[in-house]
């Protein structure tokens, strides 16, 4: 018997969400390798592990970074909408939830860091990224708390997000090695009216334990950058207050 059109969206939805994830995860890991050490080397260690990530992912970037990004949110919203079109359940995971509530943290970031830097009229003019390293997270950090706030947040439900997202794609490749496609397809769309599954009570006291060790490592090298500020030349931080006053929410009085 032949599979719904509606059963065969899914399969797709569901492996273009999981492979999209995987990509990105590996591109996360190495972008939060930076201010973990950040935490031992201050700004050297940090933009010294910035640099090597940079090796991996910079010239790929479109496609390591921004697609699977995309592919990702595009995914899980559309596969959201469709279980809840089929089956009318639509309680969220607290995994769920942060995933959504990470597209108006990321977006920020994204701007911040990366696409408002590009600029080219001065007096931002294009930041390249010898210019734009950790030295820009310590002037935010020493000069916006907000800044620093907004890192630990996104820190914290990027970390939970994605290690509760990362059992469930191990547990999909595993299904996806071991049962064949057909028998994936075939449970997504048998399961997809379930209740989310939640996280087991000893996993989720560890998993707490090893986010909050995370968020609490990346703070205290937040507060290592905030006291090597001092050193960036008065030109550079005209450029920078210049990316800050570009940012979407500066009228709001972020900037």
């Amino acid at each position: 018997m032949s599979q719904p059109a509606s059963g065969t969206l899914l399969r797709v939805l569901t492996h273009t969400q999981n492979a999209s994830a995987a990509v990105f995860g590996v591109f996360l890991t190495v972008h939060l390798a930076a201010p973990l050490a950040a935490a031992v080397g201050g700004l050297s260690g940090a933009d010294g592990a910035m640099v090597i990530g940079r090796e991996y992912y910079l010239a790929l970037e479109p496609v390591a970074v921004f697609a699977p990004l995309g592919l990702h949110v595009a995914a899980s919203i559309a596969r959201r909408a469709l279980i809840a079109a089929k089956t009318g359940r639509r309680r969220l995971s607290t995994q769920q939830y942060l995933g959504y509530a990470l597209v108006p943290l990321v977006v920020p970031h994204l701007l911040l860091h990366r696409l408002i830097p590009a600029e080219t009229a001065a007096p931002i003019a294009s930041l390249s990224p010898s210019e734009f390293g950790f030295e820009f997270v310590a002037n935010a950090v020493a000069t916006r708390p907000w800044m620093t706030a907004g890192y630990l947040v996104l820190t914290g439900a990027g970390l939970f997000h994605a290690f509760v997202g990362g059992m469930k794609v191990v547990g999909w490749a595993r299904r996806l090695a071991g049962s064949g496609k057909k028998a994936v397809a075939d449970g997504e769309v048998a399961g997809a009216g379930a209740a989310p599954r939640k996280v087991g009570k000893t996993r989720r006291v560890g998993l707490r334990g090893i986010i909050g060790t995370l968020v609490g490592i990346v703070g205290i090298g937040l507060w290592r950058l905030s006291g090597e500020s001092a050193g960036i030349s008065t030109t550079v931080l005209k450029r920078y207050d210049a990316v800050y006053a570009a940012a979407p929410w500066a009228t709001l009085g972020f900037r």
